[in-house]
């Protein structure tokens, strides 16, 4: 009898957790403002830059500046060893040798007719012949010396020079490195105004406009600046599909150094009265998309559209009504539809 009692209350304990209403968190829907906004990191930059590069190839053997310097026109920020000018002075030593053999040649070949000459056994003619002979490899010798030291001279180190007063924006190379006169060393900007520059999806950057607003600040801080789009590239990046944006604060702010990153929001499009739902409400069947609501204990499902934008919410065109129960885990409410499982309201969020 006792067993039979302990099985029944068993079985009531089951029966009533089975039955009982699932909780879910959703969030109750009302109409109000909304914005759509692009969410972008950019760099700072100034809106003159210049590329440094090298008229022949050679071997970086000090690196004066790095990112974020500030740097004089004229002022050394590298130096490096050329490869060509190392070539020409193997080449002017070499040929300084054979100069040099042909000197000894000379130099001994007088010294044999001058001999010949005291004894008579060869003409004054000779003996000329062979001075000048001398003199001329000597002139060659000593061209060859100069061509050689002037050699020397060009190979020592090449010193690279800012063009103009300005900022180290980028460092593309390191030291013991060899480059090439299509490798770019540095990017130099000027002083005068910056400017934000950001690369945009083409699918989004089509519905940018210029003047259009936004907010910026440097990554890792809180202080916010306006500002506003004043290019938008027609040309597509073929490497990763992005055009290029640039943008400018309103005011002057010092936080705002070139090659800095930047957190930029543009602000796309404002409504005054749409319902908003998190991503997270969404599901998609085939191609409808899908909000779960609460009605009552019961899970309904509700055929939406929305503006597809990035973002952790969307603005929807059609489907809701103010006041609506949104269950926020759309997997969870479409379990909840498919079992016909009761559920409450666990949390109303605001």
């Amino acid at each position: 009898m006792c067993f039979l009692l302990v099985l029944m209350v068993i079985a009531m304990y089951l029966y009533k957790r089975n039955s009982a209403p699932l909780e879910m968190e959703v969030l109750q829907v009302t109409t109000g403002e909304a914005q759509l906004v692009l969410a972008v990191v950019g760099r700072v930059r100034t809106k003159d830059v210049v590329d440094i590069r090298v008229e022949s190839s050679g071997k970086v053997i000090a690196l004066l500046v790095d990112e974020g310097d500030k740097v004089k026109r004229g002022a050394t920020i590298a130096k490096m060893r050329s490869a060509s000018q190392q070539s020409a002075l193997s080449e002017a030593e070499a040929n300084l040798r054979v100069v040099e053999a042909q000197r000894n040649f000379a130099q001994h070949d007088f010294n044999r007719v001058a001999e010949l000459s005291k004894k008579g056994v060869v003409a004054n003619l000779a003996l000329d012949q062979a001075r000048t002979n001398l003199l001329s490899a000597e002139a060659r010798f000593t061209a060859s010396q100069e061509i050689r030291n002037q050699a020397i001279i060009r190979l020592n180190d090449l010193n690279i020079e800012s063009p103009l007063d300005g900022i180290v924006l980028s460092r593309s190379i390191d030291q013991g490195q060899v480059v090439g006169v299509s490798d770019t060393l540095f990017q130099i900007g000027s002083t005068g105004p910056i400017e934000i520059e950001v690369e945009v999806d083409e699918i989004y950057a089509s519905e940018l406009s210029l003047n259009m607003k936004a907010l910026l600040a440097p990554t890792g801080k809180q202080q916010v600046t306006t500002g506003r789009i004043v290019e938008i590239s027609p040309k597509v990046n073929a490497l990763n599909g992005s055009r290029l944006t640039r943008l400018m604060l309103d005011e002057i702010n010092a936080e705002f150094v070139p090659g800095r990153s930047i957190d930029v929001n543009i602000l796309v499009q404002a409504f005054d009265s749409v319902l908003s739902v998190p991503r997270s409400s969404l599901r998609k069947e085939g191609d409808t998309w899908l909000v779960y609501t609460l009605e009552g204990e019961a899970v309904k499902s509700n055929i939406v559209t929305f503006i597809d934008w990035p973002g952790s919410s969307v603005v929807l065109k059609t489907g809701l009504n103010s006041g609506a129960l949104v269950v926020l885990d759309a997997s969870i409410a479409s379990t909840a539809l498919a079992e016909s499982k009761r559920v409450n309201a666990s949390k109303v969020s605001p």
